[in-house]
């Protein structure tokens, strides 16, 4: 793995785990505020009690501004800047009880009372946020304020017996030597640095597939998990990717790798805007990966999980169907080496396999079952493949099949992005699977009024259930979506309310992933009774509120 990444990689980490660093020091910096205030009141009747009340006084305001921080941070409450400020507060601390020694006592008193030993010790805690700008920087201000406090305080009030040692010229050693002790900080900070990229990059060597250096798990599933990776060769070159590891359980299937190896063909041959394009395929160790583009954003199932209930804006949605047919439609029509058509299907169509840009761009992922129809070594009759609450009604009684299936899907899809409902039950039980025959199927406009009619058109030819009344190809579904005029038109404002759409998914999407693990946890604990036998999620939220 080269060094570069490596840094990059530990950059990374220490940025996302800052909150909970800072919350470590203010924890740390409270609970050492609170004891020094209690000694300081305790200690009252030997130190004297104007100084004692006064260093108490001031300590407690420090334990409270910490303890409220700490409190603050556990909430999720960061902002980068704000680390500054903290140690400025920090390195400060000595500065007060200077100002109060000096005021009680004397200069010469302030000058050499026992507190001034911890500012070098405060200088060199900033050190734990491994930054060496915020090391540098607590020296420089502590020597600031020490130089400062000597210029205008201490000095004009020294007596002329004073030790040789409170004297300007060796003074300015110890502000030199206070500010030294950032810049040693500062030193440590780069060497553990350095060191620390150097283990990471050995320790994760057993992680790097090949040239990929792995970085957070960004999907999973029943056969494989998807990380974000690095692709960083020999030279310097790096390129952010999105790898497909298979799970180590399945690297000993010969049947399950076989499929694995026919998916990384046949995406190899796939090369559109609109479909998510496959740069590698190889084996490190035990384990076979596939390395695709990283679309920077969320799925579409993501975004309509924000929007439930409510759906994308219009415009968001007739451009997201006609960035699917184009899709779709280069799909279907692909040929081979040979310039015979190759009859592709991707047979999986749904929410979770929509990938969204942050600038709108809408791509088409995991080709895992998407097999040419004229395949019978992978394409069985009988054989039902796909999810359900999107199988197309023949796909659902493994009848043959075509690319009208993948309509029938993005029918489905584009239903619940107008609504925000799910409009077949997911569940892979007889009375779930027999909904797609049977269910009445509403207009987007009877959930949605503000749906044109145009567009409700589209959609509904879409769900045809007979094949012969569904739109015939991608091709003709685009062009029925180009019609579309009004406040659903797709242009120009589609793909900007899109990527409006999922910059603020992504923004609220942590806190719906939490309610969403906490509402599981509790209907885990709680015993109910199951649903009646027949009970369906159709036309109910995509998530439980």
């Amino acid at each position: 793995m080269d060094d570069s990444a490596g840094q990059r990689a530990l950059t990374d980490h220490l940025q996302k785990d800052a909150p909970q660093r800072e919350a470590s020091v203010a924890r740390f910096m409270a609970v050492v505020a609170a004891l020094a205030a209690v000694a300081s009141f305790a200690l009252g009747p030997v130190i004297g009690w104007n100084l004692g009340g006064l260093l108490g006084l001031v300590l407690v305001v420090l334990a409270l501004y910490f303890f409220v921080q700490d409190r603050a941070l556990r909430r999720g409450w960061y902002r980068p800047a704000f680390r500054w400020v903290n140690v400025a507060v920090e390195v400060s601390a000595p500065s007060l009880l200077f100002i109060a020694d000096s005021r009680l006592y004397s200069v010469e008193y302030a000058l050499t009372a026992p507190p001034l030993a911890i500012w070098a010790s405060l200088v060199a805690l900033s050190g734990f946020r491994g930054s060496r700008a915020l090391s540098i920087g607590a020296g420089a201000i502590a020597a600031t304020e020490y130089l400062l406090l000597y210029l205008f305080l201490a000095w004009p009030n020294l007596s002329p017996d004073a030790l040789v040692t409170l004297k300007p010229p060796l003074f300015v050693v110890r502000v030199l030597l206070l500010f030294a002790s950032g810049v040693v900080t500062a030193v440590f900070v780069g060497h553990f640095n350095r060191r620390a990229a150097e283990a990471l990059s050995a320790v994760r060597a057993r992680d790097v597939m090949g040239k990929y250096l792995l970085h957070e798990r960004i999907g999973s599933g029943g056969m494989a998990e998807v990380f974000k990776a690095t692709y960083c060769p020999e030279g310097g070159f790096e390129k952010t990717v999105a790898l497909k590891k298979i799970l180590p359980a399945l690297a000993a299937d010969s049947d399950f790798l076989r499929l694995f190896r026919l998916e990384a063909e046949l995406c190899s041959r796939l090369n559109h805007p609109n479909i998510v394009q496959v740069v590698d395929f190889g084996r490190h160790g035990d384990s076979f990966f596939l390395a695709m583009e990283f679309v920077d954003g969320l799925s579409l199932k993501r975004v309509l999980d924000v929007y439930q209930g409510v759906g994308l804006p219009l415009p968001a949605v007739t451009y997201l169907g006609i960035e699917l047919c184009q899709a779709l439609d280069y799909v279907h029509r692909r040929v081979g080496p040979d310039g015979k058509p190759m009859n592709l299907i991707h047979r999986d169509l749904n929410p979770p396999n929509v990938l969204l840009s942050q600038l709108g761009e809408v791509k088409v992922a995991d080709f895992g079952i998407a097999r040419a129809a004229s395949r019978t070594d992978v394409t069985q009759v009988g054989v039902v493949k796909g999810k359900p609450g999107y199988l197309a009604p023949e796909q659902a009684a493994g009848e043959p099949i075509d690319g009208r299936v993948d309509l029938f899907a993005l029918g489905v899809t584009l239903h619940e992005a107008l609504t925000g409902r799910r409009l077949f039950p997911t569940g892979d039980d007889p009375a779930s699977l027999s909904a797609v025959f049977d269910l009445p199927i509403p207009k987007p406009s009877q959930l949605r009024p503000e749906v044109p009619a145009t567009l409700d058109r589209v959609v509904m030819k879409l769900l045809e259930r007979p094949l012969s009344s569904r739109t015939a190809s991608a091709r003709a579904a685009r062009e029925q979506l180009l019609e579309v005029t009004g406040d659903a038109c797709a242009y120009p404002t589609g793909q900007r309310a899109l990527a409006e759409a999922v910059k603020r998914a992504a923004a609220e999407w942590p806190e719906l992933a939490r309610r969403a693990a906490e509402y599981a946890m509790a209907q885990a604990q709680t015993d109910v009774a199951s649903s009646p036998v027949g009970s369906t999620d159709a036309n109910k939220p995509l998530l439980p509120w």
